[in-house]
């Protein structure tokens, strides 16, 4: 619900609106989430980087950026078939919407490694747009998002593991 213009009218919409008006609205509410490890935690981190590729993704300092670093190096990994084939003011849009869709599909920890991958991306943007005014803290808010979701990644596999084997 978290984010969505227009959430669903069922029981667990309505109690969850109660919930984040209670909390003060979605960022209030992410935070209040954060506390809680494991699933809440994780979520409440998917979701501010999600916000962070929102905020950052269709600024032509941070596009041009992307643009000239997929120029130099393919896609990593973890990214490849995420990024659509044309780097343009939705490209990090489009990923944030996929990490989102995902949540949605309940694929929690593949949201997570999509969600800190996008970080680590906008983390190496980061340099190339540090001198520009309303984009110089991208580096920082990146790195921290990353190391934030490596952290609530592992609170969430890392009992998975233990139970599956």
């Amino acid at each position: 619900m978290i984010g969505q213009p227009e959430p669903p009218c069922t029981p667990i919409a309505s109690a969850m609106r109660q919930v984040m008006q209670h909390c003060g609205g979605d960022a209030e509410l992410l935070a209040w989430l954060d506390k809680f490890p494991g699933r809440p935690q994780l979520i409440a981190r998917v979701l501010t980087l999600v916000a962070l590729l929102d905020r950052f993704g269709d600024r032509r300092p941070v596009v041009g950026a992307l643009r000239e670093h997929r120029m130099r190096a393919p896609d990593p990994p973890s990214l490849a078939g995420h990024l659509p084939d044309v780097t343009g003011d939705a490209a990090l849009a489009c990923l944030g919407g996929e990490i989102k869709m995902m949540l949605g599909e309940d694929d929690l920890a593949p949201a997570g490694r999509l969600a800190m991958a996008a970080a680590g991306l906008l983390a190496e943007l980061g340099p190339h747009v540090a001198r520009v005014p309303g984009a110089e803290e991208l580096g920082a808010l990146a790195e921290r998002s990353r190391t934030g979701l490596h952290e609530a990644l592992a609170a969430v596999e890392e009992p998975a593991a233990r139970r599956a084997s």
